[in-house]
């Protein structure tokens, strides 16, 4: 059967996309309603949402207890940091010995041997921080270390995420109090009532579809065409990929991620899997609107990001629907056909189409995995892809990504009410100069961690050693390489030599950086906000739910990441458009 014209996919998948990102937001909502406004529970949609209370408070209750956690402890904005710092130290002490001793903890069918300690550090620092990114084919962890080291972290660390959210929510809704609530009941809450049920439906789906799930065995042993033998490595691949995808962590059981069957077997699969990493991120954007007691302002900061997902997507679809240039030549008097796109490195089960919606959904999130490679897209592909990472991306991570799209949102409301000579102010709160060094250092960090690396390594000849392409394409191999490390992201263009000691210590500081200098700055923020007053809006306040706005923002967003980026983005996949280059 003939796959569909890509508009009808394009179509297809953003209108199921924004019909299940309204439920999700107002189900996750709801999970922090209390947490995220002491003053009052925000009105949900879905009031049956309540009796779920009767399932999930005994198992939180139960975590309290086994874990020793009092969650009518307030915290400040330093206690805030004190925990997520101490939480994450632990995780990543945990990832390390893991990863170092894998070849002696049990579960080790196949024998894989224990990470080096740099690639260990690298991939301790990844995992912890939600990047995710591989410096090593996924083959060569062990069932073990797949289960109970990289499993664990895919939960942990979008629970830090989540456990962020209501702390920022209270910035405003607070009254000269300067308590955010309780880290670790947000944690527990979080995995408890988002992550745990809506990963556990989509590995079901998976299983349903032909994932495999197993714990048992390490190897699948199976008679080639040729009559040979192959040792096929298996493992929990529906349950890693659910909250791989969804907690927008992204690595991936199987060397080639869920461009292999074993993790995502069918064009259904696909659809779930790819919906499942915006999912979690827009219903946050949504679910603040709730929190702070503005729904519309919710819903105006998702259209703003959803316009740019779905242009920035556009885009990709065209480059990979097009031709590739780089085969417009004729084999023994044949011409390639190409009148499907660019098919080189994509499966066959997905098309360009839903490639590319992978791809830029991907470069959208924080999410690193990937169902096809990225080096073979188009330099217009290639474009797309990376100036999504430019603005941070565009809806960023579980839980941080909220945070890193409001230091945006506040940096607009700040340039808008100068623009019409009113005092500039968010939600009620007094922006002031305390708030605004700490929104311009968050927005700072992901230029300063990409460039200045970037200037190394196109003269280090360490660094030049690695790459596999010559020219702008040699250059946007190591620009998405740092961007993937620095935005958090972790997904690879491949092609580069990444397992190296340079690339897993640069990127291993990349990493811990990108994720906790711009946590501290903005909890420190909503430190700030927490103690001020509320100032009730008036006609000469700023309008934060208009079409004014919405187009503020976007305008806001694309000018810096432009201005930003833009000569490194000439020097990679612009030039390599504009030469004529695939």
């Amino acid at each position: 059967m003939a796959s569909p014209p890509p508009i009808v996919e394009y179509a297809v998948f953003f209108v199921l996309a924004a019909i299940i990102i309204f439920a999700v937001g107002e189900y996750l909502a709801w999970v922090y309603r209390n947490q995220a406004n002491s003053d009052h529970r925000p009105p949900s949609y879905f009031s049956w949402f309540d009796r779920l209370d009767a399932v999930y408070t005994p198992i939180e209750n139960g975590f309290y207890r086994l874990t020793g956690i009092n969650p009518r402890r307030e915290m400040t904005w330093k206690g805030y940091v004190k925990s997520v710092l101490v939480f994450n130290a632990f995780i990543w002490v945990l990832l390390y010995v893991v990863l170092v001793f894998q070849n002696v903890l049990p579960m080790n069918y196949v024998g894989v041997g224990g990470e080096s300690l740099d690639l260990a550090f690298h991939t301790a620092s990844s995992f912890t921080s939600n990047t995710n990114q591989q410096h090593y084919s996924g083959e060569n962890l062990s069932v073990f270390t797949h289960t109970f080291g990289i499993g664990i972290a895919m939960f942990l660390t979008p629970a830090t995420g989540l456990a962020l959210m209501p702390a920022f929510a209270r910035a405003f809704t607070n009254k000269e109090d300067p308590r955010l609530g309780n880290f670790y009941e947000n944690v527990v809450k979080g995995l408890v009532r988002f992550l745990l049920p809506i990963s556990f439906i989509i590995a079901v789906i998976l299983m349903a579809e032909g994932s495999v799930q197993t714990i048992l065995s390490g190897k699948l042993t199976v008679e080639t065409f040729t009559m040979g033998v192959q040792n096929i490595r298996i493992g929990p691949h529906a349950g890693i990929e659910a909250i791989k995808m969804f907690g927008t962590n992204g690595g991936g059981i199987n060397a080639a991620n869920a461009a292999t069957a074993f993790e995502n077997p069918t064009p259904l699969s696909n659809l779930v899997l790819t919906l499942a990493m915006p999912i979690g991120t827009f219903s946050a954007i949504y679910a603040w609107g709730a929190w702070v007691g503005n729904r519309s302002h919710g819903v105006a900061i998702v259209v703003a990001f959803f316009v740019i997902y779905m242009a920035l997507t556009g885009v990709a679809v065209v480059g990979e629907t097009g031709s590739n240039p780089g085969m417009a030549v004729t084999e023994n008097g044949l011409s390639v056909d190409q009148t499907v796109g660019n098919m080189e490195s994509k499966e066959t089960r997905f098309g360009p189409t839903a490639s590319a919606i992978w791809g830029l959904t991907t470069t959208s999130t924080t999410n690193g995995g990937v169902n096809s490679m990225h080096n073979s897209w188009s330099a217009l592909g290639a474009f797309s892809l990376l100036f999504a990472f430019a603005t941070n991306n565009v809806s960023n991570g579980v839980g941080t990504g909220l945070l890193n799209i409001l230091m945006f949102v506040i940096l607009t409301a700040f340039i808008g009410a100068l623009m019409i000579g009113r005092r500039p102010q968010y939600l009620g709160k007094k922006l002031e100069w305390q708030e605004m060094r700490y929104v311009f250092v968050t927005i700072l960090v992901l230029p300063i961690l990409v460039l200045i690396p970037q200037a190394h390594a196109v003269v280090y000849q360490g660094a030049i050693d690695s790459m596999n392409n010559p020219g702008f394409r040699g250059f946007s191999e190591v620009l998405y390489e740092f961007f993937s490390a620095s935005a958090n992201n972790g997904s690879g263009f491949e092609g580069l030599g990444d397992g190296t000691m340079y690339f897993n210590i640069v990127d291993g500081f990349q990493v811990l950086l990108a994720r906790y200098v711009p946590i501290t700055a903005q909890l420190a923020i909503a430190g700030y906000l927490a103690n001020k007053k509320v100032s009730p809006e008036s006609k000469g306040s700023l309008d934060t739910d208009t079409p004014a706005f919405v187009g503020l923002l976007i305008g806001v967003i694309i000018i810096v990441s432009a201005l930003v980026f833009l000569p490194a983005l000439v020097f990679g996949p612009i030039g390599e458009l504009l030469s004529g280059g695939i």
